[in-house]
């Protein structure tokens, strides 16, 4: 069968246009950084591997039955992202062809993120983001890294907290998920919040968990009423976390909530009442977002 590329969607008319890929993974590293490789258990399942595709398409632009975070469906962002898949049953079982690794100490699945850019050099593909789907039968917890932006290029600038930043135009590195084929809810888009983030220029972290400062992330007590000024605006602070509570020993903090019923999509979105896809990203977040991608697809 060899190669099998579709375009999920077209994108903007233009050379580079902000571009989303998804991969069947080709080889599996068992465990991570050991440079032993099998072939991932996926090639040789085209039809689960679409069906992949298609759900973290759904995910990603609001299509899944009762989701509300809508928010690269928006007709300012939509009609310019480009969305390929790309399936290819004819690689060797080599560590180069290995997207994803296995943790050796979880059942998380690791996108061995340095790779992802010579191997879709090979098909022509320049990615802002890169899913890659694995059917490992022991690792079935999806996880990204940040995209590491090419400070050397342009951008467009912003503020936070009066700090100078930029939403750059290209990377040197793509914001890298691995995923596995039963991903279903927000996975796919949780992911994307980390992957489309920056480890230079705004980094979003889990919020589930006590995590260090960051762009959606703050640390200290007492919590203060003001979370963040983002590009001259100012957001509060979610002071009772979305109805999950700040655990006592935790010294993080959120921003405000589009909803305070649900948890943000960043935060476990699991123990939502009213069902894990009405979840909504926080305010600072959905805006950071929304602004790095309108950023990207401006890029000359």
């Amino acid at each position: 069968m060899a190669v099998v590329k579709k375009v999920i969607r077209v994108g903007a008319p233009k050379p580079n246009p902000f571009t989303i890929c998804i991969i069947a993974n080709p080889v599996l590293e068992a465990p991570w950084n050991s440079g032993s490789v099998a072939k991932d258990p996926l090639i040789g399942q085209l039809a689960a591997f679409q069906a992949a595709a298609a759900y973290i398409d759904s995910a990603l632009f609001g299509l899944l039955p009762g989701e509300r975070e809508n928010l690269l469906a928006d007709p300012i962002l939509m009609p310019f992202i480009r969305v390929v898949s790309l399936y290819d049953d004819s690689l060797p079982t080599t560590l180069s062809n290995a997207l994803v690794a296995q943790d050796g100490s979880s059942n998380i699945l690791v996108a061995r993120r340095t790779a992802f850019l010579p191997f879709l050099a090979n098909y022509q593909i320049d990615a802002d983001v890169a899913y890659a789907v694995s059917a490992s039968a022991t690792h079935t917890r999806a996880s990204a890294w940040f995209t590491t932006d090419d400070d050397a290029r342009s951008g467009v600038p912003f503020t936070l907290d009066g700090n100078p930043f930029v939403h750059c135009y290209y990377n040197t590195i793509p914001g890298t998920v691995a995923i596995p084929v039963t991903a279903n809810s927000l996975t796919a888009l949780h992911e994307f919040g980390h992957a489309i983030s920056s480890y230079s220029n705004g980094k979003i972290l889990d919020l589930y968990v006590d995590s260090p400062a960051a762009l959606n992330n703050k640390v200290g007590r007492p919590i203060p009423p003001l979370f963040c000024n983002y590009q001259g605006a100012s957001f509060s602070t979610d002071s009772l976390r979305d109805g999950l509570g700040y655990p006592p020993s935790w010294q993080s903090y959120h921003c405000e909530l589009a909803d305070p019923s649900c948890p943000a999509v960043m935060d476990d979105y699991w123990q939502s009442t009213k069902g894990s896809v009405a979840c909504l990203h926080d305010i600072v977040t959905k805006a950071f977002i929304k602004d790095r991608v309108a950023a990207k697809i401006s890029r000359p």
